[in-house]
């Protein structure tokens, strides 16, 4: 009976290593795997909530050493998977038709755009592009949408940009006279600041900033760069793009306190290109009319 009984564990055993080593060999990805993969591709939450629960009950009972009791959820976790993977499979090939449809809308009114418009439809357009590039079809159709529905702003902007642009032409000057604030009662200083853009109509831009005077008790200033490069529309707001600036002159001459005495520094000067974008900046149309006076 005992050799009985030894033989029957051995063939047990046998056949549950063989289990066990087949189960090896067909392993597929794991359930976390899975609901990782689909979230990436954009399944929503109400789908995977389900799924996450089965998952997390099987792991909270293994913690606790009541593996038996998650094992109540593994076919559930199995059903639920499938039927996710299932809805994603039928609603990207739903959404292949939907996706051409909503690109030929977005091409016809991608037509009518121009400059800074331009760039930030195709911007948005080659995200979603890409989506589809690597078959995120759900990811792909909310671009597609967000797209879409940012377009007649896109289209306000272009119309916008282009009634202001020809009234930018020529050149513009902004003076701005630095006094002291009321509070500083017998202080006696001014400081100029100018600032003179120029638009011309082949969207090259140059500008100059200069300042000189005393522009606190402490502090006189005497500086001007230069600036050359390009400009254009969003809307109503004006872009400078700067490739090239030179620092013509930039002296600061500071008080002393213990000695109370001026002491001049001259900085250094220098003519850089510009390739950073670090100098673009920006303006609004009713902010350059508002502090700029065009030159007749």
């Amino acid at each position: 009976m005992k050799l009985l009984r030894y033989f029957l564990a051995y063939g047990l055993a046998c056949s549950l290593i063989a289990v066990a080593a087949a189960s090896c060999g067909k392993k597929g990805p794991s359930a976390e795997d899975r609901i990782k993969a689909l979230e990436t591709k954009g399944v929503p939450d109400s789908v995977l909530s389900n799924v996450k629960l089965y998952l997390y009950n099987i792991e909270n009972f293994a913690k606790t050493g009541q593996s038996g009791n998650g094992g109540l959820y593994k076919d559930s976790l199995k059903t639920g998977l499938a039927a996710a993977e299932a809805w994603y499979e039928k609603t990207m090939r739903e959404s292949n038709g939907y996706i051409e449809s909503i690109k030929k809308t977005i091409a016809d009114r991608k037509a009518g755009l121009s400059g800074l418009p331009l760039r930030d439809c195709d911007s948005l357009l080659k995200v979603a592009d890409s989506f589809v590039a690597i078959n995120w079809m759900i990811q792909a159709r909310l671009q597609f949408e967000k797209l879409d529905s940012v377009m007649p702003t896109l289209l306000e902007n272009q119309k916008k940009a282009a009634e202001i642009k020809p009234k930018l032409f020529g050149t513009w000057k902004n003076v701005h006279i630095l006094r002291p604030p009321e509070d500083e009662k017998g202080a006696h200083y001014k400081a100029v600041e100018t600032s003179i853009y120029s638009f011309a109509k082949n969207g090259a831009f140059n500008g100059i900033e200069e300042k000189l005077g005393q522009s606190t008790p402490f502090l006189k200033e005497d500086w001007k760069f230069l600036s050359w490069g390009t400009y254009d529309l969003l809307g109503d707001s004006i872009y400078l793009f700067i490739t090239r600036e030179k620092c013509a002159k930039q002296i600061y001459t500071q008080l002393n306190i213990k000695t109370n005495t001026w002491e001049r520094k001259v900085q250094p000067t220098y003519d850089s290109t510009i390739t950073n974008n670090k100098k673009d900046k920006f303006i609004t149309y009713d902010d350059l009319k508002q502090d700029f006076k065009k030159a007749k």
